[in-house]
């Protein structure tokens, strides 16, 4: 494969990674070259097969704090990182875009925003998905709200990130239309433009 983009995935959510790993070498042009799931695995396989994008989670073991992500950043100075973020983290968020250089995505963002991620990083652009983006618009209020989120209200926001209707959401989740108009109405009060 001429000019395919090679990847290495850090998560220590074994599953999420394979998931992961079908997704992005689903689409042609984009290959991955390993998977691994402690920081100094990811840094030993970042030097030895120098990836043009590096995929790694937020809560990957012993990268997390921001001196973690400086020694990957600067173990392979050709090597972009994508840094994959979990709603219970998402108060770490804006911090670590100012002290960070790198693109930034949720865990539960759409296929399509991986592989748009991976994608836009080979190219030597930091990527942001919807949601951090949000975050970044309003780092107080929306990362304490998204990150008290229980299972309901992950539900709700993925619907809604997804642009079902109302009853759709409804049919789907089981809870009555009016109870998902007030979920909406208040995520609309947290984060503007969202819901």
């Amino acid at each position: 494969m001429t000019n395919c983009i090679t990847l290495i995935i850090g998560l220590h959510h074994r599953v999420l990674s394979g998931i992961l790993q079908n997704i992005l070498q689903s689409h042609a042009g984009i290959g991955v070259l390993a998977r691994v799931d402690t920081a100094k695995e990811l840094l030993q396989k970042t030097r030895e097969l120098k990836p043009d994008v590096v995929l790694a989670g937020l809560g990957l073991k012993g990268m997390r704090d921001g001196a973690a992500w400086q020694n990957l950043l600067t173990a392979s100075d050709k090597t972009k990182v994508i840094i994959l973020w979990h709603h219970h983290h998402a108060d770490k968020i804006p911090t670590m875009m100012r002290n960070c250089r790198a693109g930034y995505i949720a865990r539960d963002a759409s296929p399509a925003e991986y592989i748009y991620a991976v994608k836009q990083a080979a190219r030597g652009r930091h990527y942001h998905c919807n949601q951090t983006q949000k975050l970044q618009e309003t780092p107080g209020g929306t990362a304490s709200f998204l990150k008290s989120l229980d299972e309901t209200w992950l539900q709700m926001v993925y619907c809604i990130c997804m642009n079902y209707s109302n009853k759709e959401i409804a049919i789907g989740t089981g809870y009555k239309e009016n109870t998902v108009k007030s979920y909406r109405k208040k995520l609309k009060s947290v984060t503007p433009g969202c819901a």
